[in-house]
């Protein structure tokens, strides 16, 4: 499994390089977006401020600094929709991120721009965000059908479905993937679909790809809202007592959900949510890649979440079974009463 890395500055490059990135992504700001839409409207799912590449040259040193370590770079374009105007702009900059930029694969959640891609026949990989919310294998066949290579899953899924819709894709022919004259470029020259999965950091409290929010306005999932009973339920003791009880546990969970606050370990690992104890399942599944979130954390975030990751990651390079495996992932977090919660989980049992 290769290990998918953000970067968000030049300054991040060697460090994410020599600890072991297989994989880099990143966002882009550009002034030509600032100067149609300005903050009004994100290019990607981050704010442009902190977690996104800001010049053209910083971007061309990245992908010759990865390539010449044989390391892909991948940028996200991944709003929820992009206007007309918009979409004309993201297309002239899709042509000119791979043929001069040589960037290798474009992350998408917009139907309309992966059809719009499919139209345009780029020499790049399409990669599908969570936000595309592919759930089964009706899904994957349709976008496959786009020209999508790679499926980031959603971190709502449980870790059966997982399971089923990799074992579903696995069992199809390579006649079912339809790529009239696309040039198919991984390792085996295989026309299977690509699975990516969540690892480490950045949970939601929502279903992603069904929220129609940019973080614009801030992150509702993370928003300790107040919650009041209404109508006759004012009244009632017991539910009052019950209430305070699920606020309390709300709370807890968004601590969780946030990075535990964003908190870190005695040894400078990061805490947040993670799906590291199924990494066994994942390889014996054959999940291509493990995605590290927060293109926007700090530079300690990102090198402690790599090496996290990496540590766990080549410990499925060994004929290891899988609950080896979880307690290796569980000794390295060192956080056992986190763990237990249940709370900082991707990919639940049930």
């Amino acid at each position: 499994m290769k290990i998918v890395t953000p970067i968000s500055s030049v300054s991040e490059l060697d460090m994410l390089l020599e600890n072991g990135a297989d994989e880099l992504y990143c966002g882009l700001r550009t002034h030509e977006w600032d100067k149609i839409f300005g903050q009004n409207l994100w290019m990607n799912r981050r704010n442009p401020n902190q977690a996104n590449i800001f010049s053209w040259e910083d971007l061309e040193k990245i992908t010759t600094a990865a390539h010449s370590r044989s390391v892909t770079v991948s940028i996200t374009l991944n709003a929820s929709f992009y206007p007309k105007k918009g979409m004309a702009y993201i297309l002239k900059l899709c042509d000119k991120l791979v043929r001069k930029a040589g960037v290798d694969a474009l992350i998408v959640s917009d139907l309309n721009l992966l059809m719009e891609l499919s139209k345009e026949k780029l020499p790049v990989r399409i990669h599908l965000s969570s936000l595309g919310s592919c759930f089964n294998s009706y899904s994957i066949d349709f976008y496959q059908s786009l020209g999508v290579d790679r499926i980031i899953l959603p971190r709502q899924l449980r870790l059966d479905e997982i399971r089923s819709i990799l074992e579903t894709s696995s069992c199809k022919p390579d006649s079912d993937n339809p790529y009239p004259g696309k040039t198919k470029t991984d390792e085996n020259n295989s026309h299977k679909m690509e699975f990516e999965v969540f690892a480490l950091n950045d949970g939601c409290y929502f279903e992603e790809g069904f929220c129609q929010t940019s973080h614009t306005l801030g992150a509702f999932c993370l928003t300790q809202w107040e919650i009041e009973p209404a109508g006759s339920l004012k009244k009632d003791p017991a539910f009052s007592r019950k209430l305070t009880d699920l606020r309390e546990h709300y709370k807890e969970y968004l601590w969780f959900q946030n990075n535990c606050g964003s908190s870190f370990q005695k040894d400078g690992l990061p805490n947040g949510p993670c799906s590291l104890c199924w990494f066994g399942h994942f390889r014996d599944w054959g999940v291509a890649s493990v995605k590290i979130v927060g293109r926007e954390a700090s530079f300690q975030r990102k090198m402690g979440s790599l090496q996290l990751v990496k540590a766990v990651r080549d410990k499925t390079r060994n004929p290891e079974n899988c609950n080896r495996i979880k307690d290796y992932a569980r000794d390295l977090r060192g956080t056992p009463d986190y763990c237990d919660k249940g709370y900082m989980c991707y990919f639940r049992e049930a």
